[in-house]
């Protein structure tokens, strides 16, 4: 698989959880819906918000870049980025590689994170699937009850219809007036004891349509939350193979090899696409998910709405995957900044991780 597609492949799946959310939601009813409906099982409504929560907090911890950003060496130099600050000190004292290291370490942490998160989300998701397989026994049990009483009810009805002979019977016994009106009677209520049941058959059945329809779209959920851990994964393994590059630097030799720095600003420029990709699109995305599902914020966030803002935010991952151009250099620091970094960095060392 080529670099690009590999990319496209580690980024898209968290867009389809995105997805796949909002047609989930826009598929069931809102809450007082659900809670009305599922008085004889757990109404998954507050299992679906916590999911949905829970997924907001994950893309936003995505959009947090300063630690492979912040590698510098002295108060005057720039702000810069491992790959870049490695790309222009070909030959440096061991501050820079204590520098790189401190930010490796701090962003393998945050991946860590990460990927609890995405493993969290999945575990999540399939309980709510699990749980879900007993919403559609259950409403699969309540439009057969309801289709069965509804024919029953026909086929009464009927008869009474049809047994002309029951007035005549009736109107000896009664007097033919009364004994009619009594069958009149009967058979009024009959028909809207019917009436009712083709109803509530039709109400059912449409339920067990949606559920089915929701369980799917759980299944695909489940499927795609794994296929999302893919991403944290990849780089985990990209930086813990920085990590040890950097443990296993000879000092007396610290030039710089050049595809050590391509594998630096690829680990890099890969975590950044897919914070600006969780910053531009899906945060705001299910931050509207969110306000009117939950919180009954009036804008309505439609399915097609959310798909077509995944879908805009899927044809720009190949933009935001397109790696910066690495600086021919930056601004050298003195010797006698060097020996002062040192010098506090072995203050620094000493206590940063305590």
């Amino acid at each position: 698989m080529e670099p690009l597609e590999l990319s496209l492949a580690l980024l898209q799946p968290q867009v389809t959880v995105v997805a796949t959310l909002g047609e989930l939601l826009a598929t069931l009813p809102g809450r007082d819906e659900m809670m009305r409906l599922f008085v004889s099982s757990k109404c998954p409504y507050w299992d679906l918000e916590e999911f949905t929560r829970v997924l907001r907090a994950t893309i936003k911890h995505i959009d947090d870049t300063w630690w492979c950003r912040n590698v510098t060496f002295d108060d005057d130099d720039p702000v810069t980025s491992m790959s870049w600050a490695m790309a222009a000190y070909k030959s440096t004292s061991w501050t820079a590689w204590e520098c790189a290291k401190t930010a490796a370490i701090v962003w393998q942490a945050s991946l860590d994170v990460l990927m609890e998160r995405w493993v969290e989300l999945a575990r999540k998701a399939t309980k709510l699937r699990n749980a879900w397989w007993e919403v559609v026994s259950e409403a699969a049990d309540m439009a057969i009850t309801a289709t069965s009483l509804a024919s029953s009810l026909q086929e009464e009805v009927a008869r009474y219809g049809t047994a002309q002979e029951n007035k005549m019977e009736l109107g000896q016994a009664l007097g033919r007036q009364e004994g009619a009106e009594v069958v009149d009677t009967l058979e009024a209520q009959m028909r809207r004891q019917a009436k009712e049941a083709v109803s509530e058959a039709t109400r059912t059945t449409r339920m067990r349509q949606w559920v089915e329809v929701a369980l799917g779209l759980l299944e695909r959920l489940v499927a795609v939350c794994d296929e999302a851990t893919a991403f944290p994964w990849e780089l985990q393994c990209m930086v813990g193979d920085i990590e040890a590059t950097l443990e296993g630097t000879n000092e007396m030799s610290p030039d710089v090899p050049e595809d050590f720095v391509a594998k630096v600003a690829e680990a890099e420029w890969l975590w950044e696409a897919n914070a600006r990709l969780a910053k531009d699109h899906l945060l705001g995305t299910v931050d509207d998910i969110i306000k009117f599902y939950f919180d009954g914020a009036p804008a309505s966030p439609t399915a097609c709405g959310v798909a077509k803002r995944c879908l805009r935010a899927i044809e720009d991952i190949p933009r935001l995957l397109r790696p910066q151009e690495c600086p021919q250099g930056v601004p050298k620091v003195s010797p006698l900044s060097v020996e002062l970094q040192e010098v506090q960095w072995g203050s620094y060392k000493s206590f940063a991780f305590y």
